[in-house]
């Protein structure tokens, strides 16, 4: 799997089960015609070779019973069990998502643009985009008895014989290659450099001696929940917090804002809400306005338009509008007077959320990294990496409005953010001065660490700043099921169970305002390495450093075009 250098065979084995796999990729992650046709045959054009055939019924029967036939057997008989068996799964696997969703989604902006960059893969003639046969094919398999699959689509495409273009397909996988060989070369030189911080850290025999004090703990502070509704004046809507108040403190808590990722809400982070505020921190959880679970679930059941660029700059005016809210009400309010500093603020943002908390604490939108990376002609791109696709929607945003930071945050926790490769790049974040740590997942195939969190944190120039790795996270670790949520998300994309991963999110965020909100600093011993593999489970490991360069990033890269990635 690590030799990127494929012989003939394997790459043409290779390319049929991206082919086969992107398919599944671009409906199950998000997410009227009929026709009497079905495809039967992939046919494929390999130079100097010729032509080739893949019979769909090899691969439905391979699916089945894991066997391959004399002709499926030249295609796949080189790949290892491993991969002959992730094949298998690829094709096999049923992901339980309305046709009405997955509708939605393949009219929505981005889901044509993956649809149609699919298409070209995967042809209906040599010389035509497959973006409606396949679109129509994604809705009926998911509309179908048996559920949405890679086997039903290609049964359900609506002409004999799909085409499958190598040539681009041979880009699409090396851009997968890249997302994936990379990052684990990365990864590694992350570990090698957070072994060496714990070697030299004089402080680590003293933050194991203080492990007695489990950070992943529940505090001893009472706290009340209750509802608050504000007004956003630039969207003139209301909206609704969760507001976790902690009593009987002697002086005001700080106040910790958490702003939710994509078609979300305040109840996936509701343990970390709860976490912080029984350690005496005041938590305002809201819901975002037309990238919540309730505005994204109106939109995929066809009920209202799909979210839009000026959500770029309306989500960090939702957070400091709801500052302002919050200020006036503790003021006005007996009951919540000398109870919330709004003055010491941290915020916790998870992907969408994570860039909201970035350009908060200062980074700017970097409209000349956005021209750059958003400028190639879309017949010319072949690329399947959905956080570069929905960064390069906000290409139309207004100049103007690039410094969307507020002097009341004090700090700031993003979890596998989005935005930092094209939407805020080096000279955006370098603009950020104040505590920062991020959380970063090395199976997280939304938000690819590589682009999205490694690049970002060698760029930041903060005297405080953490990076933390898991290497077998995923883009939901350190996320609560909501039965609000919309989004139906297979077993297997979501990762290691919670008892195995918020324990991190718990311990490092509250030793991280602990020490840059309440100005507590016996709880920075705790951010360092040596904690981490204190309180680290082999099933979901982690490491912690502050000093990994963009040298030491480059050179474990390679010559690889990271802006590729």
């Amino acid at each position: 799997m690590g030799n990127m250098e494929l012989k003939p065979r394997d790459r043409l084995a290779s390319v049929v089960s991206l082919g086969i796999g992107v398919a599944i990729a671009c409906s199950a992650f998000f997410s009227n015609s009929t026709s009497a046709n079905s495809a039967e045959q992939i046919r494929f054009w390999y130079a100097p070779a010729g032509e080739f055939t893949i019979y769909i019924s090899d691969l439905e029967k391979f699916a089945k019973t894991g066997k391959l036939s004399k002709h499926l057997e030249f295609y796949l008989g080189q790949l290892s069990p491993q991969q002959q068996t992730q094949v298998r799964e690829t094709l096999s696997s049923h992901y339980n998502i309305s046709h009405v969703t997955v509708a939605q989604f393949t009219y929505s902006p981005i889901g044509e643009i993956l649809v149609r960059r699919l298409g070209r893969i995967l042809q209906m003639t040599p010389e035509q985009n497959g973006f409606s046969a396949l679109r129509s094919a994604l809705i009926l398999s998911a509309q179908s008895e048996e559920g949405l699959s890679v086997i039903n689509i290609l049964r359900r495409y609506p002409v004999p014989v799909i085409y499958l273009d190598l040539q681009r397909g041979l880009q699409a996988y090396d851009e997968v290659s890249q997302l994936v060989y990379k990052k684990e070369q990365a990864i590694a030189a992350i570990q090698k450099q957070a072994i060496a911080e714990s070697n030299s850290n004089q402080n680590a025999n003293k933050s194991l001696a203080l492990i007695q004090n489990d950070l992943r703990v529940t505090g001893k502070v009472k706290w009340s929940k209750e509802k608050f509704v504000y007004l956003q004046p630039d969207r003139n809507v209301k909206i609704l917090a969760d507001i976790y108040l902690p009593q009987g403190l002697s002086s005001r808590a700080p106040l910790i804002v958490i702003s939710h990722g994509l078609a979300s809400n305040p109840d996936t982070l509701q343990y970390l809400s709860q976490h912080l505020a029984s350690h005496g921190f005041a938590v305002a959880a809201l819901e975002h306005p037309k990238t919540g679970s309730r505005d994204f679930a109106a939109f995929l059941s066809g009920l209202s338009k799909a979210p839009q660029s000026e959500e770029a700059i309306q989500r960090p005016l939702d957070v400091k509008y709801l500052l302002d809210a919050l200020e006036q009400r503790a003021k006005n309010d007996p009951l919540w007077r000398d109870r919330i500093d709004t003055e010491r603020v941290g915020l916790i943002g998870h992907s969408l959320g994570g860039y909201t908390v970035l350009t908060l604490a200062g980074a700017q939108l970097n409209f000349k990294q956005i021209n750059q990376e958003c400028s190639t002609p879309e017949p010319n791109i072949s690329s399947f990496n959905i956080s570069k696709v929905l960064q390069c929607r906000f290409s139309t945003l207004d100049a103007q409005n690039n410094n969307l930071s507020d002097r009341r945050v004090k700090a700031v926790l993003a979890i596998n953010p989005l935005g930092g490769s094209t939407l805020l790049g080096k000279d955006g974040i370098q603009n950020i001065k104040i505590p920062i740590t991020i959380f970063a997942s090395g199976d997280d195939l939304f938000t690819p660490a590589v682009p999205e969190q490694f690049f970002p944190f060698v760029w930041l120039t903060s005297s405080h700043k953490y990076l933390v790795t898991f290497p077998k996270g995923t883009h939901f670790s350190f996320l609560e099921r909501s039965n609000r949520g919309t989004l139906v998300i297979p077993e297997t994309i979501l990762g290691e169970k919670p008892e195995f991963t918020h324990s991190y999110a718990k311990a490092i965020s509250l030793a991280f305002f602990q020490t840059h909100l309440n100005n507590r600093s016996e709880f920075a011993d705790y951010l360092n390495n040596a904690y981490v593999q204190a309180i680290s489970s082999p099933r979901f490991p982690a490491s912690l450093t502050t000093k990994f360069s963009e040298v030491q990033l480059l050179q474990s890269l390679g010559d690889s075009p990271w802006h590729r990635l």
